[in-house]
């Protein structure tokens, strides 16, 4: 059984007495099991992986916000922004983690409408999400709402719920 020591970016979770699993190994593990086994090294990226055609990163922008993108044979595509950087570690898990069922013919596990107390609208360049947690524009409406579900949990619950 695992046990929470901290939530967002730097907290883990324990079991038992040998040893923790941070967030960066709870990343680094569903990166891997998606398809990316290489760490992206660039200047602008806080943390990323890439496979031969694909890379996802999370970049801290010019106006203090987070962005995950994914870049595809050389196109970049800012698929969300947040105000926080632990926001952008969950939606890149969440990305990996649905990436991962999918190939491997299991069902989406995030419910088709968004999380109770989660407001998601439509705007301009997206979908806006606003949680107790913070906000967020996301580019998709089907990530939007799927991350109106794991706002505010730690990367090991959201890890969890993609095991489900």
């Amino acid at each position: 059984m695992f046990r929470v020591l901290r939530t967002g970016w730097g907290g883990g979770t324990c079991r038992g007495e040998d040893g923790c699993v941070d967030d960066d190994e709870i990343l680094e593990m569903w990166a891997h099991r998606a398809g990316f086994p290489s760490r992206l090294a660039a200047s602008d990226v806080a943390r990323g992986w890439w496979n031969p055609e694909t890379a996802f990163a999370v970049r801290r922008a010019a106006d203090s916000t987070w962005q995950v993108d994914i870049e595809n044979r050389g196109a970049r595509t800012i698929e969300a922004v947040f105000a926080r950087e632990a926001d952008a570690d969950r939606f890149l898990l969440m990305r990996f983690g649905v990436l991962w069922r999918l190939e491997r013919g299991f069902d989406d596990c995030f419910p088709l409408s968004p999380a109770e107390g989660v407001d998601l609208e439509a705007s301009g360049s997206g979908y806006a999400v606003r949680a107790g947690t913070g906000s967020a524009e996301i580019l998709s409406e089907r990530q939007a709402t799927r991350f109106s579900h794991v706002a505010g949990e730690s990367l090991a619950a959201v890890s969890a719920r993609l095991m489900t």
